[in-house]
């Protein structure tokens, strides 16, 4: 059974277009995430954390490491 070894919080945010009218995106990371923490508890703190930037927030995204060794 595969366990969770990592979990980091990322924040992707708008950081306006360029030449092309593309959207720029970038992203603020929070790593040593609690791996047993609920997907909403951090989607919260993802959302206080957004209205803190410059930048508008455009999603957020929880990213686990597994340890799926059999040996």
């Amino acid at each position: 059974m595969a366990e969770i070894v990592n979990s980091r919080l990322t924040l992707e945010l708008n950081g306006g277009a360029n030449d092309n009218g593309d959207t720029i995106l970038k992203y603020k990371s929070f790593q040593n995430v609690k791996t047993d923490a609920a997907d909403e508890d951090l989607q919260s703190v993802a959302i206080s954390l957004g209205g803190l930037q410059e930048l508008p927030l455009v999603s957020i995204k929880r990213v686990n490491e597994y340890d799926i060794s059999t040996f």
